[in-house]
């Protein structure tokens, strides 16, 4: 009986992944069949229907691409490059003693490896948006599917203190800890991500006026997807690809596990009547 609920258990693995597969699928759709708009004609074509509709109608699918903008843009913590949005974390990596029982019973003490973030900062640049050869259209990237590039990776080990512990400083950030017998510094890991001034963008949404101005958000359409992306149409249509492949085959995979299970608990069901 244990192998044909195992075998179901698996089976179900396997539709969850099929069901995946197809959402991604129809992702990929999307993008494929949405052509790209240039700016100025999403803008024209707002104006049209603010002049005929008034305001609070215009809604759009669209894609975009250009180039990150905006007119007062953010540095970023540690990389200290001028980003249309940025986001940093410190985390900080230590060893702790602790003791632990073992497989007799006896407790050891060992050294465990242990991390905390110890600092976090995400924000976007106000009025920011998208900039191509005939306009420029903002964007609220609320809620939206976001792909940026690294701009700071670094792993600091830190200088021994006054009372032995340990001090790191380094962009705008200062830490310190003291030392403890039961506790050692390994060092800080710092990490940047963001997306630069001028960075080529890709964006997929809804251009629309529901705040008073024109912006591309999130669809109203909780089917349609909000996509912000340094990288390029291809390179998000080439990682869907391979993610639809790699899911029906791993679907494919539970299913015959799957049913192989459930055929070897049959067998053995019957021979023991």
């Amino acid at each position: 009986m244990g192998l044909i609920i195992g075998g179901l258990v698996v089976a179900v693995v396997g539709v969850i992944l099929w069901i995946v597969m197809g959402k991604r699928a129809g992702k990929a759709a999307v993008l494929d069949l949405t052509d790209t708009s240039r700016v100025t004609d999403v803008n024209e074509n707002y104006q049209s229907t603010l002049n005929s509709m008034g305001p609070n109608s215009f809604t759009h699918f669209c894609e975009v691409k250009g180039q990150a903008h905006a007119d007062d843009p953010l540095k970023s913590d540690l990389a200290e490059a001028e980003c249309v949005y940025f986001s940093s974390k410190v985390v900080h990596e230590y060893k702790v003693k602790e003791r632990r029982k073992d497989s007799n019973g006896n407790y050891q003490t060992k050294w465990v490896n242990k991390s905390e973030t110890v600092s976090e900062n995400s924000q976007w640049a106000n009025g920011w948006g998208v900039k191509d050869d005939t306009g420029f259209i903002a964007v609220n990237a609320a809620k939206s599917e976001i792909h940026t590039e690294q701009l700071f990776s670094n792993f600091e080990q830190g200088e021994p203190g006054s009372n032995g512990g340990l001090n790191v400083k380094i962009g705008n950030f200062s830490l310190g800890i003291g030392g403890n017998n039961d506790y050692k510094t390994i060092g800080y890991r710092y990490s940047e991500e963001g997306i630069k001034v001028g960075s080529n963008l890709y964006v997929l949404g809804d251009a629309n006026d529901r705040d008073g101005n024109l912006i591309v958000s999130k669809p109203i359409d909780k089917k349609q997807p909000f996509i912000v992306s340094t990288k390029s149409e291809d390179e998000l249509m080439s990682g869907l690809g391979s993610a639809v492949k790699g899911f029906k085959i791993g679907a494919f995979a539970a299913w015959g596990v799957g049913g192989i299970l459930v055929v070897v608990g049959i067998l053995k069901l019957v021979g023991a009547m």
